[in-house]
């Protein structure tokens, strides 16, 4: 009974050895200490010429050819053309509509003289029939009697109210007929203007380029370029000539990586087709919100421009992919450590400092942080020792190892 009992207690003290060895540590040293992003991207022009698709119509276009990527065009050059069958059928829809308004329109206005002229025709017959009427009308009952002069009183109105009639219809008929002629025109007018739209598209089928450049085609939102057989909407845009005097680096920095960027940082970049030279850039936008750059990757990036101080025509080209290191820092002295050694509750941070082989929490201070390390300001000096892990958890007691 006495041997177990001493078994247990020396098992319990190598327990306890074992738990001090199971929380491993790091010394801390004063050294430079520069916060860096590292990122990819690819050149484009600071200023360039865009290329759109020109069309009136609402619907969308079918490329039917357009310049290979990075083509080198002249002034004048075709760049792209588009398939002009839809205009063109409505093009010969819109002349046959006018062609049928057209003799519409004509017989419409023979209608309408034919029948004008049947009511001025039967006005002269009433006219002349109330003229002779009036003519014949004695009113004597010597020669007539007394119901002869009364029919014939009679039908002196009549012919009078009919005539009046007569007139009255012919100006509704007029203006009735002057309403359906005026109708047709309206169409005819919509039809001219339907003409004008289709003829202008198919003018505007064919595009060249406004100056000399070298051609750089525009991803749509999939990340796909234009290709023959592809719809585009009018007034999208296609493509650009870019300005190469003056070009920028379009880096694109991981969300998560995306801590301390700011505008006017500095950036080296290194060309993949030039790998042993560096160029210079300083930051001139940042994208408000992160996106993706693939429409099934759901990574998103910030996007970061930044014009290159060093321009070299016959090296920096559209399109050139590049690896681009973004100082968020300049060198300082201080204590950096791993992120994964500072433990935070709310505002409050601390890490666990090792003194008399003992780990006491430790209050600090940070400063600018990474996704790896952050700066200490205040609370750790030059040689303290502090814990990698939180040794009050159970797994760092090494109950598992033991």
């Amino acid at each position: 009974m006495r041997l177990l009992i001493i078994l247990l207690v020396m098992f319990i003290s190598a327990c306890s050895q074992q738990q001090e060895i199971a929380v491993p540590t790091l010394t801390i040293k004063q050294s430079n200490i520069q916060f860096t992003v590292r990122a990819q991207g690819d050149l484009e022009a600071v200023n360039s010429t865009p290329i759109v698709a020109g069309s009136n119509s609402r619907r969308p276009q079918v490329l039917s050819w357009i310049a290979d990527q990075y083509s080198i065009v002249k002034k004048g050059d075709v760049i792209a053309r588009f398939d002009g069958v839809p205009f063109q059928l409505e093009v010969d829809e819109a002349q046959y509509e006018m062609n049928k308004l057209m003799f519409s329109k004509l017989q419409k206005q023979r209608e309408m003289d034919l029948s004008i002229d049947d009511f001025k025709n039967e006005e002269k017959v009433v006219g002349f029939e109330y003229l002779m009427a009036q003519k014949f009308n004695i009113d004597n009952p010597l020669l007539y009697t007394k119901i002869e002069m009364i029919d014939a009183a009679d039908n002196e109105e009549f012919l009078e109210a009919k005539s009046k009639h007569l007139k009255v219809m012919a100006g509704h008929h007029e203006n009735k007929s002057k309403s359906e002629i005026g109708l047709i025109e309206s169409q005819d007018q919509l039809q001219k203007m339907k003409l004008e739209r289709n003829k202008s598209n198919l003018e505007a089928l064919t595009i060249t380029a406004p100056h000399d450049g070298i051609l750089v085609l525009e991803k749509s939102w999939d990340g796909s370029l234009p290709q023959a057989g592809k719809s585009v909407f009018a007034g999208r845009k296609i493509a650009k000539l870019p300005d190469l005097a003056k070009m920028q680096a379009k880096i694109y920095v991981p969300e998560i990586e995306a801590v301390g960027l700011k505008e006017g940082q500095q950036v080296m970049i290194k060309l993949h087709a030039f790998a042993n030279e560096v160029f210079t850039a300083k930051i001139t936008t940042i994208s408000k919100t992160a996106q993706s750059k693939q429409r099934d990757n759901p990574i998103k990036y910030f996007i970061v421009t930044a014009v290159i101080n060093e321009q070299d025509r016959d090296k920096l080209l559209p399109g050139q992919r590049l690896d681009a290191i973004i100082k968020i820092s300049e060198n300082i002295q201080g204590i950096a450590l791993p992120i994964q050694t500072i433990f935070r509750d709310g505002s409050k941070t601390w890490v666990y400092l090792k003194q008399n082989n003992e780990f006491i929490k430790t209050d600090v201070r940070i400063g600018l942080c990474s996704t790896s390390q952050c700066v200490i300001e205040s609370g750790l000096k030059d040689q303290d020792n502090i814990a990698l892990i939180d040794p009050t958890k159970e797994k760092a007691k090494g109950g598992e190892e033991s």
